[in-house]
């Protein structure tokens, strides 16, 4: 399996928008790569997300390389309407379109297709495959830093 990333690709609401990017304060400890997604820490810093994430605060644009204080890395804010794609763990999924609402992550930037219930922080829209014949997910965050409730 091709690890992809995130990659933004389209808005459920039929805008043509693209995602907001900001210059974002990154944790110190933490290494990341285009496409990753990320999470808020209670000081603010956006870091890696883990397997049970529930809120997400968008993908990483660049590459981050560990260091000793906080440096702002461009990050594209993730909203709900917004449809991303990425790599999943294998070909088939347990997940069901649209009705399972906890999908979770293999790590920051691989969708984890065999659905384990109440953790998670994706519904997955649809599925596909890129060039290579790798398996992609089309998924929504249901829960982001910026559209909550």
């Amino acid at each position: 399996m091709a690890t992809r990333g995130f990659e933004f690709a389209y808005d459920l609401g039929g805008a043509q928008a693209t995602p907001k990017i900001v210059d974002w304060y990154v944790a110190p400890y933490m290494t990341g790569y285009p496409g990753d997604a990320l999470t808020i820490t209670s000081l603010g810093y956006g870091t890696a997300v883990g397997t049970a994430t529930k809120e997400v605060l968008g993908i990483l644009q660049e590459t981050v390389a560990s260091g000793t204080s906080a440096v702002k890395y461009k990050v594209a804010l993730a909203c709900r309407e917004q449809v991303w794609r990425c790599s999943m763990d294998s070909t088939s999924t347990l997940a069901k379109i649209g009705y399972t609402k906890a999908v979770q992550f293999v790590d920051g930037n691989t969708l984890d297709t065999h659905y384990t219930a109440g953790t998670g922080s994706m519904i997955l829209v649809d599925t596909g495959t890129d060039d290579d014949g790798n398996v992609l997910a089309y998924v929504c965050f249901s829960d982001t830093t910026f559209g909550n409730t």
